[in-house]
């Protein structure tokens, strides 16, 4: 009886583990840092009304999708996807 229980116990493990591997697997997720990128002076983002938005806390991976990034000279450094 108790060798019954453990052929089922591994069974119901080895699916679980299956079943979890192939959903992360398929994830399109990347992973971004939350880091302060010092060459960021200032954003300008379209949900904001193409305002500039300074003092920011941001880099190229985690700014919204279509804000700019912009350096101390003016210069664009990304666009944020």
């Amino acid at each position: 009886m108790a060798i019954h229980r453990v052929v089922f116990l591994a069974l119901l493990l080895l699916s679980g583990t299956f079943l979890l591997g192939s959903k992360v697997e398929s994830a399109d997720g990347k992973a971004c840092t939350r880091n302060c990128d010092p060459d960021v002076a200032y954003m300008v983002c379209p949900s904001s009304g193409h305002r500039i938005i300074k003092q920011v806390c941001v880099n190229c991976c985690s700014a919204r999708k279509g804000c700019k990034l912009f350096r101390n000279n003016g210069s664009v450094k990304c666009i944020g996807n």
